[in-house]
């Protein structure tokens, strides 16, 4: 150590001046190298607690997506569980239907099976509802039971109607491809959603769509032989390569449709909008009168059991009876005419008849039937019957009656899908107007009666929810006809008031049962107020709304009636004054009569069996006795039931007569002027009304057909041309027009 106290600073050493320096250096290094490191340290740490941070976030995320990957597991399989256990409960009721003999031809509950099929439809997911369709084919549980040419199907109604149903965005394809495609034949679609749905190999020949949606859906390498589309909403509608050979298409929209001109070729349009937005053909005016020239000739047929009759009857072969008729004719015309009636054995009578300025001809009738029985008892009565026949240059078919004919049938226009008809007076002018209740564009239609049964243009109301049913009647006491009409799909009833010369108020809703389809309004509590009676086909009951004045309604009494109502109606059948309910269950095959105990409130059901799915009921005294009577159509076997009321308001067990295809409704009226009602029909199946005159003992005539417009869904009977004589109304639900068939 330098002793800089003993020596001035000048005679320092250069050792001096190092060794100074180096005693003060290395306390100035460590410390700078201490904070060097501790600087370090620090950062160091930082680093680390950063990447802890990150892979404690990266930890945890990955746990939340196993967790949430867990979750939609476990979701799916729970799914896919679920699905799987409808489809198996599904399955296995099915068989037992068959284990229990329930599927064999002389067993009918096919409500059974629809009901199995509508509930657990509701809840199937998309693919599960393609195997569904596959599995009901295989099983012949659905298809046609008039399709031809190699389609299998049995000779039983359809089990299961495929009706109202949603298929939207299915891909209705076999998963094993074209070696095991997808079976479709002939099934009959009716109403069904199938939008965005791909048909991808599947066979599709001598299917019917009838009222549907197709929109924006792809067929791809489908085949689509004699196929028919009716009323079907096609737009957008990719045919790809399909084969369409025979297809049909008609009231249909196929705006944008990819469709080539070959495919155009091979099938055939009637009233459709093309992918151009032309029309496939000219159309008559809506208020335009069918093309129908008539000849009229009464001919006075005179039948005796002495007339020279050939039978041939063996037990395999058909019988042919050759019968020789003398008909006195007030005629002078000359006339050809085919004429088809229905008598049991059905048998197909023709006739050509020639007359001139004589008073006589001579015509050989020839039946020949495919029963094992002689049917010349049919053709050769005693008795003498004054017939009116009908002719029509442009067909063959003869319409025939008893004192009434209804050959003068006018179209007029409606909304989309008209479901159900109403004829009342609706702007004070005493003239009935019509109107409809239009399903597929969710509209009322009001037609104004411009006097001789002439009708103007429809004016729209909107509503919601699909109306299926409406009625008319004055529920706020101002002289004023006011519309009801049920929403099927709202669980709702909508009331438009009148405002005044047929215009109506904005809707009102009040809140009913599950799927209401059909309405009624009758005071039902004796207050001098119209009230408002619901069928629910989706909850099995009936509801009961009270008018509370100004045409407002109290919340719904329900009343639990048979499976599926369809129809309701509202009348007195046990004489004590007081309106009682009496509903048509199409699941359960019944009719349910509720009698009002007082005060509006109402007995548990009665239950009386009918034919098979009861579409419509009406109730009328058809055998002159003061008590009334109830009359369905049942849709299934074509038949109409009378319920004949023996006292009390209860029913003998069902008479049946045989309708046209399917029918759908039915009215009850005296439509030939003899004082006692006769039944009239719509028959869905075959576009035609049923005409069936009473004997005058609640006993009726065989069927007169009238063809009207497609899918005819609803009928009433009303004298809207003022002649005092009933006309007959109609919708056609895929024509999209009501017809109207003037009595002459």
């Amino acid at each position: 150590m330098v002793d800089i106290n003993k020596r001035v600073f000048w005679h320092f050493t250069f050792k001096d001046i190092l060794t100074i320096l180096c005693s003060a250096a290395i306390p100035i290094a460590l410390a700078v190298y201490t904070a060097i490191e501790s600087q370090q340290q620090k950062q160091q740490a930082e680093k680390k607690q950063q990447f802890d941070s990150e892979q404690a976030e990266k930890i945890r995320r990955f746990d939340l997506e196993q967790a949430e990957n867990i979750r939609q597991f476990d979701l799916e399989q729970s799914r896919e569980l679920r699905q799987q256990t409808l489809y198996d409960e599904f399955i296995n009721n099915i068989y037992k239907l068959d284990k229990d003999g329930y599927l064999k031809e002389k067993k009918n509950p096919w409500a059974f099976a629809n009901a199995y099929y509508r509930a657990a439809h509701r809840q199937w997911d998309t693919k599960r509802k393609a195997d569904v369709l596959q599995f009901l084919k295989e099983k012949q549980l659905i298809g046609r039971n008039n399709c031809t040419n190699g389609c299998k199907t049995t000779n039983l109604d359809d089990i299961i109607h495929l009706n109202k149903l949603n298929f939207d965005n299915v891909h209705l394809a076999s998963e094993t491809g074209v070696l095991n495609q997808l079976d479709l034949e002939c099934v009959s679609f009716d109403q069904v959603s199938m939008s965005n749905t791909t048909f991808s190999f599947a066979s599709l020949n001598g299917v019917s769509f009838d009222g549907g949606r197709l929109d924006n859906v792809k067929f791809d390498g489908a085949s689509l032989l004699c196929t028919s589309f009716n009323g079907v909403n096609l737009s957008g509608t990719d045919f790809g390569n399909s084969d369409l050979t025979g297809a049909h298409f008609s009231n249909s929209d196929m705006t944008g449709a990819k469709i080539t001109e070959d495919q155009i070729n091979q099938a055939s349009f009637d009233n459709v909008i093309m992918p151009n937005r032309e029309k496939s053909e000219t159309t008559s005016s809506t208020t335009a009168k069918q093309p129908i020239t008539q000849t009229t000739t009464i001919l006075r047929i005179e039948m005796s059991t002495t007339t020279t009759t050939t039978i041939t009857t063996s037990p395999s072969a058909s019988s042919t009876t050759t019968t020789t008729l003398t008909l006195s004719s007030s005629s002078s015309s000359t006339t050809t005419s085919t004429m088809t009636k229905s008598t049991p054995p059905p048998s197909s009578l023709s006739s050509t008849t020639t007359s001139s300025t004589t008073t006589s001809t001579t015509t050989t009738i020839t039946t020949t039937s495919s029963s094992s029985s002689s049917t010349a008892a049919a053709a050769t009565s005693s008795s003498t019957e004054e017939t009116l026949l009908s002719t029509s240059s442009t067909t063959t078919t003869t319409s025939i009656a008893w004192n009434s004919t209804f050959l003068n049938q006018n179209i007029y226009s409606t909304g989309l899908y008209p479901y159900a008809v109403a004829v009342a007076n609706v702007n004070n002018d005493n003239q009935l107007d019509i109107v409809t209740a239009n399903s597929g564009s969710s509209t009322i239609s009001v037609l104004f009666n411009k006097g001789n049964g002439t009708f103007s243009s429809p004016t729209n109301y909107s509503a919601d929810g699909s109306p299926f049913t409406v009625a008319v009647a004055d529920v706020n006491s101002d002289n004023k006809s006011d519309i009801v009409i049920a929403n099927l799909m709202l669980r709702t009833v909508s009331v438009l008031l009148n405002a005044g010369n047929g215009t109506f108020s904005t809707r009102t809703n009040y809140s009913v049962g599950g799927a209401p389809q059909a309405v009624t309004v009758t005071d039902v509590n004796s207050d001098n107020k119209p009230d408002i009676v619901a069928a629910n086909q989706g909850s099995d009951s009936v509801s009961v709304l009270f008018n509370t004045g100004n045409g407002t309604f109290s919340s719904q009494v329900t009343y639990a009636v048979g499976g599926g109502p369809q129809a309701v109606t509202v009348i007195d059948v046990n004489s004590d004054n007081k309106p009682d309910i009496v509903a048509a269950n199409v699941e359960s095959n019944t009719v349910s009569v509720l009698f009002n105990t007082g005060n509006g409130t109402f007995s548990p059901q009665v239950t009386y069996a009918v034919g098979l799915s009861p579409h419509s009921v009406a109730v009328a005294d058809v055998n002159s006795d003061n008590k009334p009577d109830i009359i369905t159509a049942n849709y299934k076997p074509n038949t109409v039931t009378v319920l004949l009321n023996t006292g009390n308001g209860t029913f003998s067990p069902q008479f049946t007569y045989k309708v046209g295809e399917n029918p759908h409704s039915v009215a009850v009226a005296n439509v030939n002027s003899d004082n006692t009602p006769d039944i009239v029909t719509a028959n869905y199946g075959s576009n035609t009304v049923s005409v069936l005159l009473n004997r005058g003992n609640g006993t009726f005539f065989p069927q007169t057909i009238y063809r009207v417009g497609a899918t005819p869904s609803s009928v009433v009977i009303a004298d809207v041309n003022s002649d005092n004589k009933p006309d007959i109304i109609v919708v056609n639900k895929a024509g999209n027009t009501v017809s109207i068939l003037l009595q002459s």
